[in-house]
């Protein structure tokens, strides 16, 4: 038995709660900030939006919406539905939506975690532009169980997105290396 499946039975043998995020969260939405407001305004805090590849920035600016521990997610578009967790200052465009966990016994990391599958079958594809609202987002629901069990899942995943990005890097590393090989006998 794994230390989760130990800890969930000694700690809630009845099974797991379950809310909705708008129970558990604060929801809102960014606001329009231009690619000429980030470069007339540019400064050290990120924006974010739609956008999946570096990580959601769009630019920095010199002032920030936000402070703390949030996610974000992108509301419309190919990307709909993708999840991500902020930790610092930063601000957000009309794209995006933001959660803020308004609970104690709910851990940002974790939520995190839960939403990166559990939105999916609520992104709205029907209309040829993809959508995530915020009233949808709000019905969506997640398994809330004790703080302990869910530390140790945010660890495991934890360790494991850090083992991924390291293996990632030396795949990246070796199949540059065999690239160099082959293009320089090729040449030969």
């Amino acid at each position: 038995m794994s230390k989760i499946e130990e800890l969930i039975e000694k700690l809630c043998p009845n099974g797991v709660e379950y809310k909705t995020i708008g129970d558990v969260c604060d929801i809102s939405r960014g606001i329009v900030i231009s690619k000429e407001y980030i470069r007339e305004n540019a400064g050290e805090y990120p924006v974010y939006s739609s956008q999946t590849e570096n990580n959601g920035e769009l630019g920095k600016i010199s002032t920030f919406m936000y402070d703390g521990e949030y996610l974000t997610w992108t509301t419309d578009g190919a990307n709909a539905g993708s999840v991500f967790y902020r930790n610092g200052k930063f601000s957000i465009t009309n794209v995006c939506g933001l959660l803020k966990v308004k609970v104690s016994n709910l851990l940002p990391r974790f939520l995190y975690f839960v939403l990166q599958t559990a939105t999916e079958p609520y992104v709205n594809k029907g209309m040829g532009n993809a959508k995530l609202m915020s009233n949808t987002m709000a019905i969506i629901e997640v398994p809330v169980p004790p703080l302990e069990i869910q530390r140790e899942i945010v660890q495991i995943l934890d360790n494991f997105t850090e083992l991924t990005a390291e293996l990632t890097a030396e795949l990246t590393a070796e199949l540059t290396a065999r690239k160099q090989q082959y293009e320089y006998y090729r040449d030969k």
